[in-house]
């Protein structure tokens, strides 16, 4: 009970920390989705990877060799959620499972390697996009956009692509999309 009001105080905190910011930096995406709203079905399945910004170009690498991926999101037991990859690298296919705490509106990886955040797309003009701030361990901090089919138009990439760089997240890279994707049971 003390850990949960500590945290939802926490989360106050951080969101007021965020309002400020934004009248500093107008291009800030809005206040991120809250955990209770991400984990409905609304945002639960599968989601296409479609590109990738960074503020450092080496955070790219792991970007450049993944043709297609694609994330299976789903509840898990006690305020978690199953996050599934299958992703195309070369001629391979790779699927790695991972499970995220919620902690409003933050997502903790269960082995705290891995920090994110969700927006929906309505701040690039997509309402079947959702944007994901991951902070791994090494600080390496990329924002990816995921779309719910295979293809988006081309303008909400360039919004998505924009609207990174007016917070100097400008290293780009999209998914080519050559080889296809994955089985999602692969």
């Amino acid at each position: 009970m003390l850990m949960s009001t500590l945290w939802g105080a926490f989360g106050s905190l951080v969101g007021l920390f965020y309002a400020g910011m934004q009248v500093m930096v107008p291009c800030l995406p809005p206040a991120p989705l809250s955990t209770s709203l991400l984990t409905t079905d609304e945002y639960m399945g599968s989601w296409h990877f479609v590109a990738a910004t960074v503020w450092d170009e080496d955070d790219l690498k792991s970007f450049k060799d993944t043709d297609s991926s694609t994330l299976n999101i789903q509840k898990g037991a006690n305020a978690t959620l199953t996050v599934t990859e299958s992703s195309r690298v070369g001629d391979q296919c790779h699927k790695k499972t991972w499970t995220y705490f919620t902690m409003d509106p933050l997502l903790y990886r269960t082995d705290y390697d891995t920090i994110a955040l969700v927006w929906d797309g309505k701040f690039i003009n997509c309402s079947s996009c959702i944007i994901i701030l991951f902070v791994d361990e090494d600080a390496e901090t990329s924002a990816m956009l995921f779309a719910r089919s295979e293809k988006i138009p081309d303008e909400v990439i360039q919004e998505f692509k924009s609207k990174m760089e007016c917070v100097y997240m400008e290293d780009f890279v999209q998914a080519p999309l050559q080889k296809g994707y994955c089985d999602k049971a692969a």
